[in-house]
């Protein structure tokens, strides 16, 4: 029976692979003369984000196309800048830990953070929207925030996707202000298991 799951699992796994690949293909061959690439650097897994921007760099060195790189946490953030009070921008990061970063207006008012629930309090200002896939992180750890403070905000439709990163790389486009895509790498923030295990081998 598990033989047989993980057969199905796999079927699946090479099924999304082929219509993923199945589809860029689709799109080179129909679509001509890309005038910018926006791509999405993290933080967020560590294979996604490898995978997507090693794509977005195959095409800009290959078709001599320019290409804007967008923080995860800022296509959360920023858009909602309408809003009247300040908003954290949360992304799971798995293993009990959080990715964050705190908006106004627009603007992030923090640095790009790797944190645990427990420590997501020294970022409240006030009354303050708390917004994305980190949202369910913190609600499990059950962590104590001032419940008149903070509003979680979990629609799907706030998180991160195509048309916010666009969005967000738009003035830059039509500002001529591109990114090296030689240069490019994903922000990671986090250490991936291997430097964790290097660095614990490693110890003087």
């Amino acid at each position: 029976m598990l033989f047989e799951l993980k057969k199905n699992r796999e079927a699946d796994k090479k099924s999304r692979d082929a219509h993923f690949f199945s589809e860029i293909q689709r799109l080179v061959r129909d679509v001509h003369g890309f005038d910018a690439i926006a791509v999405s650097i993290g933080p967020g897994m560590f294979t996604s984000l490898r995978v997507g921007l090693s794509l977005a760099k195959g095409f800009a060195l290959a078709c001599g196309t320019p290409v804007v790189a967008v923080n995860t946490l800022d296509a959360i953030g920023i858009p909602l800048g309408f809003m009247e009070h300040h908003v954290l921008a949360v992304i799971n990061a798995y293993h009990d830990e959080i990715y964050a970063a705190l908006y106004k207006n627009g603007e992030r008012m923090s640095d790009y953070l790797l944190m645990t629930p427990d420590t997501i309090g020294d970022l409240i200002q006030g009354t303050t929207y708390i917004v994305g896939s980190g949202v369910s992180v913190i609600k499990k750890a059950r962590t104590a925030l001032k419940s008149s403070e903070v509003i979680f905000i979990d629609d799907a439709f706030l998180l991160p996707d195509a048309s916010k990163i666009v969005a967000l790389a738009l003035p830059r486009i039509e500002a001529g202000t591109f990114d090296d895509p030689e240069r490019l790498e994903p922000f990671y923030i986090k250490k991936t298991d291997a430097e964790k295990h290097y660095d614990t081998t490693h110890q003087v």
